[in-house]
């Protein structure tokens, strides 16, 4: 089978979304930001930005999905400024609510 030389920036924005909406928004925050202009623009759309959820729940308990400080300080000073405006709903743990609030920028 030839190769047909197609790669992931030759996708519509459209197909990129249906993608990117099966996939977890922090995941897609966090792997795909400032790659390019493109990109940027789809994954700041509010069906990204819209709501974050900071943990998984399971049956009996949940699990923090910023495991560690590096994680939650990249998010505060590289992404948070950037879609702040557009988060509509975020769940995080008590203990990480101090770091975004603090890292907000007041509007």
């Amino acid at each position: 089978m030839e190769y047909s030389g197609i790669e992931f920036n030759d996708l519509p924005d459209e197909i990129l979304m249906v993608v990117f909406k099966k996939l977890n928004n922090l995941d897609v925050l966090f792997s795909l930001q400032r790659i390019n202009q493109r990109i940027n623009k789809i994954i700041h759309d509010p069906f990204v930005t819209n709501c974050l959820i900071f943990f998984k729940w399971f049956s009996d308990s949940f699990i923090d999905l910023i495991c560690c400080d590096m994680i939650l300080g990249r998010f505060c000073l590289r992404i948070l400024p950037e879609i702040h405006d557009k988060i509509k709903w975020l769940g995080l743990k008590s203990s990480s609510m101090k770091h975004i609030l603090c890292a907000a920028p007041l509007s």
